[in-house]
């Protein structure tokens, strides 16, 4: 693991244990001396919108790949939800600081932006090229895709509801329900 990474984890399991983090608390994580931090990321700022970006990009990375593995409309849009939230489960600490972390989004600012534009850019193409979805602006259609996944992957990140995967069916057949042409 690079030095970076290590900053990086560090951070993540402060701002997982805290909700905050500081530079002295990264140090004593990673071991990295504060020169070290200051040089890779120039501050704390730096680090969460680093953090931001690496899981970002992770995520949407998934998100791609569960779209080219869709055989058709509702197969594609039942596997971004399922996708969505199988990865929330599998990485609550990292769901909780890209839901939570409005302060490392706007840090993240122009990469934020280049990584959004090109991730609407691949579903777009992919949904031009299902005629089953019908028409929505961008942002409605994401919305409507994820929007009941991400405020029910808070409510479980939160520890109100017991499971994700026991509505994982449900939420897949209703976000199909609301994009496909009736």
């Amino acid at each position: 693991m690079s030095r970076q990474e290590e900053i990086l984890e560090a951070a993540l399991e402060s701002f997982d244990a805290t909700g905050t983090t500081a530079i002295e608390e990264i140090k004593r994580r990673s071991g990295a001396s504060v020169g070290s931090i200051y040089h890779h990321f120039g501050g704390v700022d730096g680090v969460a919108a680093a953090l931001y970006i690496e899981i970002l990009r992770g995520y949407q990375g998934g998100v791609v790949q569960a779209l080219g593995r869709a055989r058709n409309a509702e197969d594609g849009v039942g596997g971004l939800v399922r996708y969505h939230l199988r990865w929330v489960q599998r990485n609550p600490e990292r769901a909780r600081f890209l839901l939570q972390s409005g302060a490392a989004r706007v840090a993240a600012g122009d990469e934020l932006q280049a990584l959004n534009r090109s991730l609407f850019a691949a579903v777009a193409d992919w949904v031009e090229g299902q005629p089953a979805i019908r028409s929505l602006r961008g942002e409605v259609f994401y919305a409507v895709l994820l929007g009941p996944a991400q405020e029910l992957s808070r409510l479980w990140l939160a520890g109100r509801i017991p499971s994700l995967r026991q509505v994982e069916s449900d939420l897949a057949e209703a976000a199909w329900r609301a994009v496909r042409v009736d």
